[in-house]
């Protein structure tokens, strides 16, 4: 691979979803770097890439510049050979189990590691109550605690289910998207102090997966700055200037509009053309549903 076409992922260590796209790059078995953004804002140097978009992780290959973790493992997919992340089960299936992981299990497990299980200061939380628009209030995670115990422990059920019948991953002997969609959440869970973890002791056939998840590893890794990887992105080529005039609001109750150019919507995704002054021209792609396209 050439700088203009290795991935980069923006990430920090302790994401589980970028966690989620480093167990794609072991599954595909592909080289890549990773650069490490902050884990709050002030967030410079991404946003230098994406006009305005906050979250992590990102995927960057040259100036194009990919956002949300699920049209991340679409890009690796369709750019790469390798394993299918797709095939086990299929694509409904698979945004099925991506649907349920992200809207029941994700938000349960957050709730019971930051009741006390997790470390993090003042300004983390002020950073997630400004993404989220709602408080990000220890007490009221730890109030909830009983509630999102038994609400885990009945999700945590369905995957030790699927798995009764001795199958290795999710969808049968090959592991793919569906797999890593929620065993992100339970090395989520693995990497608090301990008392969440201690909840997968009722799950050996669940435990025994997600090893087998974490074994499959991150590929071939190696780390880049901040830097490097705008002056990558300020030298790939670029996309022609031309479409109408667009900007596209994700659904953070924070965000702000990514504006430039439409380049193309199809798909499920959504392609516009910014230029920042540190990266110059940029490809941004989203997930349609993740926010609201406006044309002008």
């Amino acid at each position: 691979m050439t700088p203009e076409t290795m991935p980069i992922l923006h990430q920090y260590e302790v994401s589980p979803y970028s966690e989620k796209v480093r167990l794609a790059f072991g599954l595909k078995g592909l080289a890549w770097r990773a650069c490490n953004q902050p884990a709050i804002m002030p967030k410079p140097e991404l946003l230098a890439l994406t006009g305005a978009y906050r979250r992590i992780p990102v995927l960057q290959i040259g100036a194009d510049i990919y956002c949300d973790s699920e049209l991340v493992l679409d890009e690796i997919g369709r750019r790469f050979g390798g394993p299918d992340l797709f095939a086990a089960g299929g694509r409904l299936a698979n945004r099925a189990i991506q649907q349920w992981a992200d809207g029941q299990l994700f938000p349960t497990v957050v709730g019971l590691l930051f009741a006390g299980d997790w470390n993090y200061d003042a300004a983390f939380a002020a950073d997630r109550a400004a993404l989220s628009g709602r408080p990000f209030d220890p007490e009221a995670f730890r109030a909830a605690g009983p509630r999102l115990t038994g609400r885990l422990q009945e999700l945590l059920g369905l995957v030790e289910g699927q798995l009764a019948d001795g199958r290795r991953f999710l969808f049968g002997d090959a592991a793919g998207a569906a797999d890593l969609q929620v065993a992100h959440n339970i090395i989520f869970m693995r990497w608090g102090k301990g008392r969440t973890a201690q909840l997968l002791e009722a799950y050996p056939r669940l435990n025994a997966w997600a090893d087998r998840i974490a074994a499959i590893g991150h590929g071939d890794r190696t780390d880049i700055d901040r830097q490097e990887a705008i002056a990558i992105a300020r030298a790939a080529p670029k996309a022609p200037d031309v479409g109408p005039k667009a900007r596209f609001v994700t659904n953070d109750a924070d965000a702000t509009p990514v504006e430039g150019r439409l380049l193309g919507r199809e798909g499920g995704r959504v392609s516009i053309r910014i230029e920042t002054r540190e990266a110059g021209a940029l490809a941004v792609h989203f997930p349609e549903a993740s926010g609201k396209l406006h044309l002008d």
